[in-house]
């Protein structure tokens, strides 16, 4: 209902030479739907729930943040591509981002589901409560997830008494003294302070760890600081 109500507004607004950069997608299962994009333009995607994660091929060539079930698009950089995964309590969605000419881009593109939901590429999500204090930052692990590629997801959020930008080279992986790849870094924001937090999720290839081991987390700052997920818990 909510995204028949924004078209409607969108036609009474808006010229059709910007109703043409606004289009709906009946998304099959694995289909991958590519998003057009342009400098100076920002792209909304819309999906028919929540995201509860954000996996950015190339986080040096766009710049993905969400609120809601709306998800804005934004290039860093002119001939940009990357993918980009969005998941959802129910499926997973494939998307194509692809930076070009500004008369090329999307304005909104809505993601929807067939009628009946795809429950075989349900996330299935664990509660794991931890956190970590470093000077005026909170770091606090929600939950984790297990795919059936052999990721490991991290849903996290991090919160400040005082106002200041989350730096996404804090975050280090190590295992037994070894450090271990991030293979990606999702972020809802950077802005934290003034009841502001911000949510994410890590992103960790099993290939990429030892699973026999346990996985720690740590905030390099002025002082480090660290928490740790058991073995037994982040490779289910």
């Amino acid at each position: 209902m909510f995204p028949r109500i924004i078209f409607a507004i969108l036609m009474f607004l808006f010229p059709l030479s910007t109703w043409a950069r606004v289009r709906t997608v009946d998304v099959k299962k694995d289909q991958i739907v590519t998003v057009r994009t342009a400098l100076g333009v920002a792209t909304i995607i819309q999906v028919p729930d929540r995201p509860n994660s954000l996996v950015v091929g190339d986080q040096s060539a766009f710049k993905v943040e969400y609120l809601d079930q709306a998800i804005t698009i934004k290039p860093l950089r002119g001939s940009a591509r990357s993918n980009l995964y969005i998941y959802t309590d129910y499926r997973r969605f494939n998307v194509q981002l692809v930076s070009g000419p500004e008369g090329a881009a999307d304005y909104v593109v809505y993601l929807e589901n067939p009628q009946e939901k795809i429950k075989s590429s349900a996330i299935g999500w664990r509660n794991f409560r931890n956190h970590l204090k470093n000077e005026s930052l909170v770091f606090e692990t929600r939950r984790l997830a297990n795919t059936a590629d052999g990721v490991l997801l991290i849903e996290f959020e991090v919160s400040s008494s005082t106002r200041e930008k989350f730096r996404p080279d804090w975050l280090w992986l190590t295992q037994g003294g070894m450090t271990r790849p991030i293979h990606s870094l999702a972020l809802s924001g950077q802005d934290l302070g003034n009841s502001r937090s911000i949510k994410g999720v890590i992103q960790v290839l099993k290939s990429d760890a030892s699973t026999g081991e346990a996985l720690r987390i740590e905030l390099r700052r002025k002082k480090n600081s660290h928490l740790t997920i058991p073995k037994g818990v982040a490779w289910k």
